[in-house]
């Protein structure tokens, strides 16, 4: 086969090899950066490429809720119509799962209607099963209404329909709903949003009034009266706010830190009183009948009144939260607060502070030095892409280092194998310059220089004109 080829390729490929033997380095250097780019490049399509974004397949409404998030976070997806996943750069996957994970996404798929309706049912199917199948249509769209409401995370809604069996004994049992939500964290339904609640799905199911729906949180607690204020917190936070907006307009933010403690004593007292107030007579009615029976005669009389009056019955509760002492802590920067304006913060706080504080309670004012505050930084949302392709610029920089270093390896090492320049002694070229000179010539320009060469240079001559310029150097000296 080789005995096939041209004449001049064994004379290119010999030119080649020999090429290759000189510029060993160089070649090897150049390969090592094209494997270690293409490495890069391998890295960098893939974390650049589209994956999708979870295992299992999902629904149609957990597709677009999914995609709904991802758009407001800004982050770049992609769902052909009709699909049941969405694809994500595979840089970001793992860092959408967690976020979509914290936020609760997607919700799991509850059956709504339109589910119900789009699967086809045998005409001979009993009606409890088409009952049936409505009532969980039912309640899927009451879910899918229900995560639409403010601060509800997830719901679930269960339906129990009116009993129809005519020969159970007692009043069949009415339509009855429960409803279960889930809020967000930190997050609670006020007792109008609960109502709301509770009458939408009243009117949702037919037959259904809104005392019969009951309407639960995530701990199985039953939602219906809004929450009794603690009036003793409501106390601290408002004298512990007015006082730390006083100190940080003073003394900036950070520097005083205030608490506040209220002790409160009594008994809860309910009282219920009922006023009568007369207006008069209203009206009379008066008769007289005459008569007998059986023999015996009978008279009667017969007089009617009838007054006005209003009734009026009132209630007063008092709770047990009568206000026994109020305490306020005040802590403040030995760094930035002077020790000495003790006695001015705490006449501030009792100013700032108003009729709550009387002459019994408690102000203390304390100046320490705070510990140094630390700030975490958080890393912006794509720290992850930008990380990789950091990595890769570096990894492309490190090539083209390697590949500059084996280009200029030969004469670097040329340079590194050098002989190195013999030094010249200074001492010897002193000698040499003023060999031929006047001794007091000679002396005068070994005075200006340092003594160890100076000496090293007085060595190099012979007695005579050694001794006859150290002559001359005392004579400098003693000029001097």
């Amino acid at each position: 086969m080789l005995a096939r080829l041209p004449e001049g390729v064994p004379v290119i490929i010999g030119r080649t090899a020999a090429w290759m033997e000189r510029r060993r380095t160089p070649v090897v250097a150049i390969a090592l950066t094209v494997v270690v780019l293409a490495i890069a490049t391998v890295f960098a399509l893939r974390s650049t490429s589209d994956v999708s974004l979870f295992d299992a397949p999902l629904h149609a409404d957990q597709v677009t809720e999914v995609a709904s998030a991802l758009t407001l976070w800004g982050e770049p997806h992609s769902a052909a119509p009709g699909s049941d996943q969405i694809f994500v750069p595979a840089a970001r996957r793992e860092t959408l799962l967690l976020r979509l994970t914290l936020a609760g996404l997607p919700h799991a798929h509850v059956p709504t209607s339109a589910d119900e309706l789009a699967e086809p049912i045998s005409p001979l199917a009993p009606s409890a099963l088409v009952d049936d199948r409505r009532r969980l249509g039912l309640e899927g769209d009451l879910v899918a209404a229900l995560r639409r409401i403010a601060g509800v995370e997830d719901a679930s809604v269960f339906i129990t329909p009116a009993g129809t069996d005519i020969s159970a004994l007692g009043d069949p049992p009415q339509t009855s709903a429960a409803v279960q939500i889930v809020a967000h964290p930190g997050a609670s339904l006020a007792p109008a949003a609960v109502d709301g609640i509770r009458n939408l799905v009243a009117a949702a199911v037919p037959g259904l009034s809104p005392d019969r729906v009951a309407v639960t949180d995530e701990d199985g607690a039953l939602l219906k009266d809004a929450p009794q204020q603690d009036r003793t917190l409501a106390r601290e936070s408002r004298l512990q706010s007015s006082v730390q907006s006083a100190l940080d307009a003073v003394f900036g933010p950070g520097a005083a830190v205030v608490r506040v403690r209220v002790t409160t004593e009594g008994t809860a007292v309910s009282l219920q009183s009922t006023r009568v107030t007369p207006h008069g007579l209203l009206d009379a009615d008066a008769g007289r009948e005459h008569g007998a029976d059986g023999g015996r005669a009978y008279d009667k009389e017969r007089h009617v009144q009838h007054y006005a009056y209003d009734t009026v019955v009132e209630h007063r509760s008092s709770p047990a939260d009568v206000i026994r002492r109020i305490s306020v802590a005040v802590f403040l920067d030995a760094r930035r607060v002077d020790t000495g304006r003790r006695d001015d913060v705490a006449a501030l706080v009792r100013a700032a502070a108003g009729a709550d504080l009387r002459s019994g309670d408690d102000v203390v004012v304390g100046v320490l030095p705070f510990a140094a505050r630390t700030v975490a930084v958080a890393a912006p949302a794509a720290a992850a892409p930008r990380s990789r392709l950091a990595i890769t610029a570096v990894t492309a920089l490190a090539a083209l280092v390697l590949t500059a270093a084996g280009a200029f390896w030969p004469r670097i090492r040329a340079r590194i194998d050098a002989p190195a320049a013999p030094q010249t002694d200074p001492a010897a070229a002193i000698g040499g310059a003023i060999g031929a000179e006047a001794p007091r010539t000679a002396a005068y320009v070994l005075n200006g220089i340092p003594a160890a060469i100076r000496s090293r240079v007085l060595a190099g001559f012979d007695d005579d004109r050694r001794l006859s310029i150290e002559e001359c150097l005392a004579a400098w000296r003693d000029d001097g």
